[in-house]
């Protein structure tokens, strides 16, 4: 099985008055993104399932980066991640797979000031479905972040990260859990200290119609407009950054959906976190010097309109808002969106876009 999905992503921004001398304008931030997507799957042999998935981003979204990022660069960048593999099935129940996972991600703004990065990462998985709705994940995973500051030497961190997740499906309801712990080394500079964290997520889905009763793939995401729910908790470090960029993000996801009279859709999403610092210090507004904690939140609502069951336009409003302990680090941002979402199916197979997104 192979499938190429591309998507165009244009936004366009405008200022809602004069804009200051010396500032930046909004419409200088306007971009054409790209989105590159192949999946591969080949049956080597009867229990031999070779993969290969190669993904790239061109962007100005922070988040398609890091998915705890809490920076509010706009800078122009590209991210690839290619990742070859291989699953052997024991038996119906019992499955291992091995994968390798190259992540380059790069800056193309000649002014920008932001780090370009590599990593090479290791995933293996250990899974057990008792059941055709019930999977047991055994995932452990090493990588070797790179990063490289513009006009500064290298710098480096090494992750373990082991983790326990469980899936239970039912007819319209979804439950997922996972807790593990995550260790973080630099060991580039023996003099800092490695940073440890218990890990976890759950979280529950409802949707309606239900998914197709088959096998789920893990990780994937999708796209197609549905009544549904979604809430979810989670904790772990952020991926970019060095020492004293490190943080353990502690965030409440939550997604909610109507499609009603076949052709209009409703929906809400949000997510609260809390950014946790290891070693950053610095002035609070009273003068003290602290851990730097932020609490950031975001949410929109909008009312989107079928055109077709794979078309769709909608307008969005929402507020984003960082609350942080350190002395100018404090922002809200107002916003409103205009989006048309179009997925066309070259196959003409449809498959597991079927399946809602809960959250994006």
């Amino acid at each position: 099985k192979f499938s190429l999905d591309y998507t165009l992503e244009a936004y366009f921004y405008d200022d809602a008055s004069d804009v200051p001398e010396g500032e930046r304008a909004a419409d200088e931030d306007n971009y054409l993104g790209h989105v590159f997507v192949f999946d591969g799957q080949y049956s080597l042999a009867e229990r031999f399932t070779l993969m290969l998935n190669d993904s790239f981003y061109y962007t100005r979204r922070p988040v398609e980066s890091d998915e705890f990022s809490n920076s509010i660069a706009r800078d122009k960048y590209w991210v690839n991640r290619f990742t070859p593999g291989i699953f052997y099935d024991f038996n119906e129940r019992f499955s291992t797979g091995l994968r390798y996972r190259r992540t380059d991600i790069e800056y193309v703004d000649d002014e920008s000031q932001q780090s370009n990065f590599l990593e090479h990462r290791i995933l293996f998985n250990f899974i057990y479905n008792p059941t055709r709705t019930l999977t047991f994940d055994l995932d452990y995973q090493r990588w070797t972040n790179t990063e490289e500051p513009r006009n500064l030497e290298k710098r480096e961190y090494t992750s373990d990260q082991l983790q326990l997740v469980l899936e239970k499906r039912f007819t319209y309801i979804a439950l997922e859990g996972g807790i593990g712990f995550h260790n973080r080394s630099y060991e580039d500079d023996p003099d800092l200290e490695d940073q440890d964290s218990i890990i976890y997520k759950a979280a529950i889905t409802w949707q309606n119609p239900p998914p197709e009763d088959i096998t789920q793939y893990r990780g994937r995401s999708f796209i197609r407009a549905k009544t549904h729910a979604y809430l979810a908790a989670e904790k772990n470090f952020n991926n970019l950054g060095y020492y004293f960029d490190t943080y353990v993000a502690n965030r409440l996801t939550g997604s909610i959906g109507y499609v009603f009279l076949e052709k209009f859709h409703l929906f809400a999403r949000g997510y609260y976190q809390i950014t946790e610092y290891k070693n950053y210090e610095g002035l609070t507004p009273e003068g003290t010097t602290e851990i730097r904690e932020d609490k950031v939140y975001d949410y929109s609502a909008g009312l989107g309109y079928l055109i077709r069951k794979n078309m769709e336009i909608s307008i969005r409003t929402g507020n984003k808002k960082q609350d942080s302990n350190i002395a100018g680090l404090d922002y809200e941002n107002n916003y409103a969106m205009l989006t048309f979402d179009f997925n066309y199916d070259l196959s003409a197979r449809g498959d597991f876009s079927e399946e809602a997104s809960y959250y994006r």
